[in-house]
């Protein structure tokens, strides 16, 4: 995905880029980088990704430009990362898991883009999302947390026409060891311990494996990684 590979950059040129519905605006003067991003409306949400191009010498009017003191520029890097705190997604449709049986969820979660800029010596400038979401609370009013609700839907298989370049798919198996069935409507992710690989046209997060064992007893979450399984504390949503 070329979205994400190191582009040039050169003095006094302006670069255009987007990703999904978010478009960035670079330009460099001197020891400088302007950036500048323009949104989309929600009913305009592209699934394009086109790396920076030149657009022409002359700065797009109307735009909120920042600026950041950069030394030997030659080139900027667009990096996708995972949202800066978890996220709360429901299933398609409630699932029932029996007793010793698993499903595996496919979750679509908006990726946000890091701004890298330099060669040998490297600066990173800043990131945003590239979809706003709405906030939600997890848990009950006093242990629980912020969390981003997703609009998207857990799904139990990757369709082609909905492949989007600024999602990231990560593969949830559920495993239910406890005595009785088991309903989900409802997942919590927490991101940070999620990897970020590149696919030919997606991205693609590590799998997250749940064991259920019962409300009273603590579950098993596993992270698989490209090597080996690391146990980490994610935490799922279930019905009361």
């Amino acid at each position: 995905m070329d979205i994400w590979k190191p582009q040039n950059i050169e003095p006094d040129t302006c670069l255009r880029a987007q990703i999904g519905p978010l478009l960035f605006w670079f330009k460099q003067a001197k020891d400088e980088l302007h950036i500048a991003t323009e949104r989309l409306s929600e009913t305009d949400e592209h699934i394009e990704a086109i790396p920076p191009k030149v657009v022409g010498a002359v700065e797009p009017k109307g735009l909120d430009w920042n600026r950041w003191i950069v030394k030997k520029l030659r080139s900027i890097r667009l990096i996708p990362a995972m949202p800066d705190r978890a996220v709360v997604v429901r299933t398609e449709i409630p699932v029932k898991i029996p007793t010793g049986l698993e499903a595996i969820f496919f979750v679509g979660i908006p990726v946000w883009v890091k701004v890298i800029a330099g060669d040998s010596e490297k600066f990173d400038l800043y990131e945003q999302p590239i979809v706003i979401r709405s906030n939600t609370w997890f848990g009950d009013p006093i242990s629980g947390e912020l969390c981003y609700s997703l609009t998207t839907r857990a799904r139990r298989e990757i369709l082609e026409a909905e492949i989007e370049p600024h999602r990231c798919i990560c593969p949830v198996k559920i495993c239910n060891a406890s005595p009785t069935t088991l309903e989900v409507d409802k997942l919590c992710i927490h991101v940070e311990h999620l990897k970020i690989f590149e696919g030919t046209k997606q991205l693609w997060a590590n799998e997250v494996k749940i064991t259920y064992k019962g409300e009273d007893l603590a579950g098993e979450i596993k992270l698989r990684k490209l090597i080996g399984l690391i146990l980490l504390l994610l935490r799922i949503l279930l019905p009361a």
